[in-house]
């Protein structure tokens, strides 16, 4: 009793198999995504620490913050006319004076003005990295002059002037970690340009006026050209409006070239039917009407229809003489020889007929296509002639009709330039007069506000911030590439998406089952094998299996006695098989005797029946391998009378299973393999590989066994394809883990030791 319930513990510990359909195949989303991150947690914290640590302290200590200083100049949006004493809008370009502002000009006068005043923002020297690498290269030490480093700073946008939208503002903004320094700098760019500002005004205006001036006359002698040039054209026609004429040139141009339209489509039909009649001599009639009409003449033929009587007949007699006579019977080869004679006679008669058909439909189709080809091509060159006419006229007129719009073309091209050169004319006499009256005005800019502190930029929170996102990001990154890296298989998902190989179950973790629910969760997964099994086999469970895995300490071992077990139990004849001769375990694992015979006798020449051992609680039959020093286990296995031994014993029995060695590691699995002429792999969830798993398979079916799929072993409970849990509670049978173990295997024993306290009808059966 204590070996037998030492071995149900054995079997349970290992991951059982369900072979229930399989879940939906899903694409990989974010949930799958999310858990392979969360299965990783460790790399993401370790990340997230390290970047925080070294990046947050650095923020916060070389960053400081920034200080915003703006000063603002007004330019006044309306102007009084002197004359009329009306206020018109100014036509200012707020863009065109923050480039002005910052022109080379107005930053020579800022650093005339800044130069004497000790300002470190003139003092500090920071060049960029290539200036740097520069001056260490050529070990010279470069002093920026104060227009430099405004310049610089501008272009860097330390100083900034920009147009504000909607109002008279233009302002001017230093941003820096000095605010005295950037008040006296802004104040200075707004002085410079007042300055730079009056000084140019009147030598502006003056050389405005100078070059407006100059305009004028030419823009004056150019409409006077264009006017004698449009009167020329339109000369020879007695006016300059050539529309009419164009119109009317048109209109006879589409009526000949739709004529002509009509004339080239005439000749296309006419050329494809001269072309289809060229290619279709032998066939005036379509091809499926000619075959059946071929046909028809071929079956009517007296001959042809005797053959086939004939043919019928002989083999009616043939079928009849299969029955009756054997294979080798000189009356039945006669028989055979006298059919094949009359089917050779009757082709050949089909034949000769179809080409006595072919001759005289091929002199009456002939004749017929040549009467329609000459008609055709009469007409064809008929139609040919006058569209050559049409063409010749319809060129004539095209070039008349392209003559006159070409002037007319030209005529516009010179009115819309005239007119363009005419509104260009008052405008600039307009601009002369508005001019003369500026100089009278007075000043359109003024200081709006002098130089002072608008806003504090402290940027280190937000970095802080983005650091901390970042490192979350960078872990999270490495996570996921850590798993989509890991090759190992968890789950039947990854089998189907990653071998494409059919996953006939699952065995589940013990450790995600609560203990009273797993008898019916082990029986529930070997009866889904079972049935899988027989589905993936043309309805029927396979009379020979092997049991095999990639590597050792995949579970193939207690599969395989568990499925044997599983099949005894439900009154079948069953014959377990150890078939690996280097690490042999069903003895072990089954208690059986040590000094008992095994396979290796057997293939020795031991009877069967002194080598054969019965669990009598569960009716199945061992053939186990106790030891197997000094003999070759491939060429034991190799030997042909080994194969006709097993195939011997199958006879005797519904059922043979044989666990054999790991097939990457020995080729005795692809012996075993081609005796049983059907394969089933296990893998483990978490140990067997993705790359593994695939080999092993190749490896099968290189030899053309069939492989019906795998059983992935130790899922988790999410993953089983039998989830009694969720679906069914047997709430009438309390029973104890210990003895639910032993009523599953051994239900014989368990019925003894629980006669007392339970009824027959609540013991739980595989």
């Amino acid at each position: 009793m204590n070996n037998l319930e030492r071995y149900t513990d054995r079997l349970l510990e290992q991951k059982l198999v369900d072979a229930g359909t399989p879940p939906e195949l899903r694409s990989q989303n974010t949930s799958d995504l999310i858990k392979g991150i969360l299965q990783r947690w460790y790399i993401v914290l370790l990340i997230f620490l390290i970047m925080c640590a070294l990046g947050l302290p650095a923020i916060w200590c070389w960053i400081k913050p920034q200080y915003a200083v703006t000063g603002a100049l007004r330019f006044s949006p309306v102007l009084t006319n002197i004359l009329t004493g009306e206020e018109n809008p100014a036509r200012i370009s707020m863009n065109t004076e923050a480039e002005i502002i910052t022109s080379e000009r107005v930053i020579q006068r800022v650093a005339d003005n800044l130069v004497n005043r000790n300002l470190s923002f003139f003092e500090d020297d920071t060049p960029d990295l290539v200036t740097k690498m520069k001056q260490r290269i050529t070990n010279e030490n470069i002093k920026l002059d104060a227009v430099t480093k405004l310049k610089r700073a501008i272009s860097s946008g330390i100083i900034r002037a920009r147009a504000i939208r909607n109002t008279e503002l233009l302002k001017l903004t230093m941003a820096g970690k000095k605010p005295e320094e950037a008040k006296q700098i802004i104040d200075a760019f707004i002085n410079a340009y007042m300055a730079v500002e009056v000084s140019n005004s009147t030598e502006e205006q003056d050389r405005k006026l100078n070059l407006l001036d100059t305009e004028r006359k030419v823009l004056e002698d150019k409409l006077r050209r264009t006017n004698e040039t449009i009167r020329q054209l339109g000369l020879e026609f007695g006016t300059t409006n050539l529309i009419d004429r164009q119109d009317m040139r048109l209109r006879q141009v589409i009526a000949l070239l739709s004529e002509l339209t009509s004339v080239e489509a005439r000749r296309i039909n006419l050329e494809a039917q001269v072309q289809f009649l060229e290619q279709i001599k032998e066939q005036a009639i379509a091809p499926e009407v000619l075959l059946r009409i071929r046909n028809e003449h071929i079956n009517s033929d007296p001959m042809v229809q005797e053959l086939t009587r004939s043919i019928v007949g002989l083999e009616r007699d043939l079928i009849i003489a299969k029955q009756t006579f054997t294979t080798d019977n000189p009356n039945l080869k006669r028989r055979q020889e006298l059919l094949e004679a009359f089917r050779s006679h009757l082709e050949e008669q089909r034949q000769k007929t179809a080409e006595d058909f072919n001759n005289v439909a091929s002199e009456e189709i002939a004749r017929v296509n040549k009467e329609k080809s000459l008609n055709v091509k009469v007409e064809l060159e008929r139609t040919k002639v006058h569209g050559q006419h049409l063409r010749e006229v319809l060129e004539q007129e095209d070039t008349r009709v392209i003559e006159i719009g070409r002037r007319q073309l030209n005529i516009e091209d010179l009115r819309f330039q005239q007119s363009l050169d005419q509104e260009t004319y008052d405008t600039v006499r307009r601009r002369i007069r508005d001019l003369e009256l500026e100089r009278k005005r007075p000043a359109r800019v003024s200081v709006a506000y002098n130089a002072d502190i608008t806003s504090i930029q402290d940027k280190r929170a937000k970095y802080s911030m983005a650091l901390v996102f970042a490192s979350l990001v960078c872990g999270m990154g490495l996570a996921l590439l850590r798993d989509k890296a890991d090759q190992r298989l968890r789950t039947p998902d990854d089998i189907t998406k990653r071998i494409h190989i059919p996953v006939i179950g699952t065995t589940t973790s013990l450790h995600h089952i609560k203990p009273a629910l797993i008898p019916n969760q082990i029986a529930g997964e070997y009866q889904t094998i079972r049935a899988n099994l027989g589905l993936l086999n043309q309805s029927e469970m396979p009379k020979m299996l092997v049991v095999t895995s990639p590597w050792m300490r995949e579970g193939k071992t207690t599969l395989s006695i568990n499925l044997a077990t599983s099949l005894a139990k439900s009154g079948k004849k069953v014959l377990l098989i150890d078939g690996d001769f280097r690490k042999p375990d069903i003895a072990y694992l089954l208690n059986l005797p040590k000094n008992a015979k095994g396979l290796k006798d057997v293939l020795l020449g031991t009877e069967f029946e002194q080598a054969v051992s019965s669990i009598h609680s569960t009716g199945l039959n061992v053939l186990a391998m106790h030891s197997c020093h000094g003999v070759d286990a491939y060429e034991l296995i190799a030997l042909p009378e080994t194969a006709n031994k097993i195939n011997k014993l199958s006879q005797k029995y519904d059922y043979v299973i044989i666990d054999s060695p790991p097939v990457l590691l020995f080729p005795d699995t692809l012996l075993w393999a081609k005796i049983a002429g059907a394969v089933m792999l296990t893998s483990f969830a978490g140990q067997t590989t993705t790359p593994d798993l695939r080999e092993a398979n190749q490896r099968l079916k290189q030899i053309n066994v069939k492989v019906l799929g795998t059983v992935l072993s130790n899922v988790q409970a999410q993953h089983s394809y039998y989830r009694y849990d969720r679906y069914y509670r047997n709430t009438s049978s309390r029973k104890t883990t210990k003895q639910a173990k032993i009523q599953l295997l051994l239900p014989d024993m368990a019925r003894k030791r629980t006669d007392k306290s339970q009824n027959p009808e609540e013991t739980t059966k595989i």
